[in-house]
């Protein structure tokens, strides 16, 4: 169920108040036996999330996760023990922001109160890559992107495969192709210029489809619109719009976004840029289409980027409804199996 008011806002409502010394809580998330509580330390002023649970499902301290820039505590409060999260450095405030709500989600729906800590636990240590790395948010070909593969997702896989494009969308895993299924995989590339001759790839693995039943490539070629309607916020909302009535799959879209590095601290960043599509192009990968593969690789070589010709793929052309609809059907063989990295 959707708060109504956010945990941000919460914090900003405890800082407020007149200073005082000791902690000051308010409840994120009402749960019988374990609440977790949005908290402000009077002395320090910092920020944090804290979950009352009995000191015996608390983990040893060996056993909790070393995350930077934040810390990891126990405090009884009024006599009772509570596991705590605080923010200590003022420069992770946004991503913080995010991850208290995705924790306050997940602590929510834990059955026992030794799940509760440890999915607090887990998830703090899912999330140091994003503390480290995410602070400045999205750079502008991270943007297009995750706005290309977005676009893909709402106008032609969901469609057509429903909740199981959700769970295919692989983009932010650092998967090889940005979307697997049983029946096979698609890469989605985007780019911005005015006369596209090449796309870049980025592995030799990627356009590799020895792996997959079937694998494509889609290309869109986009303009940037400054101020435009169509920008990156705005796709994520209307996924989440178009989600809003299948929990799981929402619950599964957000997890990939925050993979993707997209936090709605950054969307005002975000806003100012819109997108168009100018062009699509869906070429299918098999035979002899353009590429470099690991197995034609010789020893000691690997980690290749190249540049691939649009114009020697279009022998390889496709109709995206067949090569959608190839994507949404069960796979006819199983001598191939998808391989993750």
């Amino acid at each position: 169920m959707l708060m109504e008011t956010t945990i941000d806002a919460q914090w900003r409502e405890l800082e407020a108040e007149a200073p005082s010394a000791g902690w000051r809580l308010r409840l994120a998330r009402p749960r019988k036996g374990f609440p977790l509580h949005v908290a402000l330390d009077g002395t320090t002023r910092r920020r944090a999330l804290l979950l009352r649970v009995p000191a015996e499902v608390i983990p040893p301290r060996k056993k909790w996760p070393a995350c930077r820039g934040l810390l990891l505590f126990t405090e009884t409060i009024n006599g009772l023990p509570h596991c705590g999260v605080a923010l200590k450095e003022a420069r992770f405030a946004d991503v913080f922001a995010a991850l208290a709500e995705d924790l306050a989600r997940r602590v929510a729906a834990a059955g026992t109160a030794a799940e509760a800590v440890a999915t607090l636990l887990g998830q703090l240590g899912r999330w140091q890559r994003f503390l480290a790395s995410s602070v400045e948010g999205l750079s502008d070909e991270a943007q297009r992107g995750l706005w290309g593969e977005l676009y893909c997702l709402r106008e032609r896989l969901i469609p057509a495969l429903g909740a199981e494009a959700i769970a295919g969308w692989k983009g932010g895993e650092r998967a090889q192709q940005d979307f697997q299924f049983a029946s096979g995989a698609l890469e989605v590339k985007t780019t911005t210029a005015k006369q596209p001759q090449a796309v870049r790839i980025t592995s030799e693995r990627q356009l590799d489809d020895a792996p997959w039943p079937e694998l494509f490539l889609h290309v869109l070629v986009l303009e940037v619109r400054e101020g435009g309607p169509a920008t990156l916020p705005a796709m994520v909302d209307s996924l989440r719009t178009a989600l809003a009535m299948d929990a799981g799959a929402r619950e599964q879209f957000e997890d990939a976004l925050m993979a993707s590095e997209y936090f709605d601290a950054h969307a005002p960043r975000y806003a100012g840029r819109g997108y168009a599509v100018r062009a699509a192009h869906w070429f299918r990968v098999r035979g002899k289409f353009p590429r470099i593969v690991e197995a034609g690789l010789c020893a000691g070589v690997g980690d290749v980027h190249y540049a691939l010709s649009l114009a020697a793929c279009e022998p390889f052309a496709i109709e995206p409804a067949k090569a959608i609809a190839t994507l949404a059907k069960p796979p006819l063989s199983t001598k191939r199996k998808p391989q993750h990295p």
